[in-house]
């Protein structure tokens, strides 16, 4: 399982490269400090993903931690990027299938 999980994991971060989307730079510090769900009150969501979801899961995995269970990240997903242009179908395929392996 853990292998899958990094297997997506991976999925996600290269598509967000081949569009353009994945960042090199962190957003500013103050913008990490959220308490809101999903940071929704600082970041974007795809900032949101790259810098908090896909980070803290490399980090839980590479510790050989316990993965969070339950995550239902794909219906926001599929709401959040309704607003961003382009098609994310396929990226909202890979958080699905994320969820249903946590």
């Amino acid at each position: 399982m853990r292998a899958r999980i990094v297997e997506l994991l991976d999925q996600c971060q290269q598509l967000l490269e081949r569009r353009g989307r994945w960042e090199t730079q962190p957003p500013a510090p103050e913008k990490m400090m959220s308490t809101e769900p999903f940071s929704v009150d600082t970041l974007t969501f795809i900032e949101w993903l790259q810098w908090i979801y896909i980070a803290r899961l490399r980090a839980i995995l590479e510790a050989q931690g316990a993965l969070p269970s339950g995550a239902q990240v794909a219906p926001y997903a599929e709401e959040a990027l309704k607003n961003e242009p382009g098609d994310w179908v396929d990226l909202v395929s890979l958080i699905r299938q994320l969820d249903q392996l946590l």
